[in-house]
């Protein structure tokens, strides 16, 4: 502001100095900016709008965004904000613009944009940003929050499983179909009362007997149905290996998510426990369950509260019974491999069924250096008392062929 009035009072003097009128004229164009900018106030009255093509997406997935935006008064430039969440990247267009407000002109604009989504979660875009600036910066700026945020749901893409896998090999271990074992629904034939733990239905409390011993008692009755596959995930530290987008938590997460959908839709009974956060599932049938695990693993995050093996097993024991398969996943290394294998013998103690464990590896893709690391794991591995499976994310076809070693 100060260059502008030098710029106007300066041409005045000279020409009162050296006699020549001629030099005022050149304060003429200033003096008009300056009138111009008294004259209008900035940029105001805004509405805006804006839609996203799709809100349920998988990794990898694009969606556009389109923005209609409009100014009703003043004059001057008009900054649009759009923020992104850090895990989608811009594809095509801006999502970041700068309009000039006309003077008596109602201003119409609009504008689209595709982004991809990159990593698997729940995000929340917050609301359009509109500023509208003084020309020369003399009055403040008008700041206005158009449009409403939107939320994001980004789940790991599914993997195509054959429907043929279950079907081979009967005779071996692992999810034979149509068997049936002493696991699963609930059938009519009552079996005892014992004391409530987390997970029970709130329909199989016995209220009288729960008042007569003055705590919660519910009725159990025998089991009987589909074989059990009870997973427990690493949610650690120790998971924290790899990139951003493509470490060993984010790769068992996208491991996960389909062969929980697809033992589901078979009719088998699938449990979950997540160490580190002591959530857990307990287990479910039915294909109708899945959003229930979607809800829980979609936005889940690792944790520094690093929770062993064996204290797990023994939170979640009375979940666990022959017929039983458990599997483990984790991030197999020299600081967690003694601790795995105490768990793991617990769970073959408990449920006489040999464990499985799933090594996420992502060192194949690091050159020579992850071969060394994965040759360390596979060695890691022998001493464990386990099936020992080693999933990455390069191997497209993990999925299917860990639903093939099950069997």
């Amino acid at each position: 502001m100060r260059w502008l009035f030098a710029f106007i009072f300066l041409p005045i003097i000279l020409s009162i100095i050296t006699g020549d009128v001629g030099i005022a004229y050149i304060s003429l164009l200033p003096a008009s900016a300056l009138a111009f900018a008294i004259l209008f106030e900035p940029p105001s009255g805004f509405r805006g709008e804006r839609e996203v093509e799709k809100t349920l997406l998988h990794t990898g997935d694009e969606t556009e965004v389109r923005v209609k935006l409009s100014v009703e008064k003043g004059s001057g430039p008009v900054v649009v904000g759009d923020v992104l969440p850090p895990s989608f990247e811009l594809v095509e267009g801006k999502n970041r613009h700068v309009f000039f407000k006309r003077p008596g002109e109602r201003l119409e604009v609009k504008y689209r944009y595709r982004v991809r989504a990159l990593k698997r979660g729940v995000y929340f875009i917050p609301p359009l940003e509109v500023e509208g600036k003084h020309l020369l910066g003399i009055e403040s700026s008008r700041y206005a929050v158009v449009s409403d945020g939107v939320e994001v749901r980004v789940s790991p893409r599914l993997v195509e499983i054959r429907k043929s896998i279950l079907v081979r090999r009967r005779g071996r271990l692992g999810l034979p179909p149509a068997v049936k074992t002493a696991i699963g629904f609930t059938s009519t034939e009552f079996k005892e009362i014992r004391e409530y733990r987390p997970g029970d239905s709130i329909r199989s409390v016995n209220w009288k007997a729960s008042a007569r011993f003055s705590k919660l008692l519910v009725n159990e009755y025998e089991r009987e149905g589909y074989l059990t596959v009870m997973f427990y995930l690493d949610g650690s530290d120790s998971m924290a290996v790899g990139g951003y987008q493509s470490g060993a938590f984010e790769t068992a997460i996208e491991f996960l998510v389909p062969v929980i959908d697809y033992l589901l839709k078979q009719g088998y009974q699938v449990g979950l426990y997540v160490l580190g956060h002591e959530y857990w599932i307990p287990p479910m049938s039915g294909s109708s369950a899945s959003s229930t695990f979607r809800k829980l693993l979609i936005p889940l995050g690792m944790t520094s509260h690093n929770e062993s093996l064996p204290l797990a097993v023994e939170k979640t024991r009375y979940l666990l019974s022959g017929g039983v398969i458990p599997i483990v996943i984790t991030n197999v290394n020299p600081g967690s491999v003694s601790q795995l294998s105490l768990g793991v013998k617990n769970l073959l103690k408990l449920t006489r069924v040999r464990p499985i464990v799933v090594d996420i590896d992502v060192y194949p893709a690091a050159g020579s250096a992850g071969t060394l690391i994965s040759l360390r794991k596979k060695k890691l591995a022998e001493s464990i008392p386990a099936r020992v499976i080693r999933i990455s994310r390069a191997d497209k076809r993990a999925v299917s062929r860990f639903m093939g070693v099950l069997q």
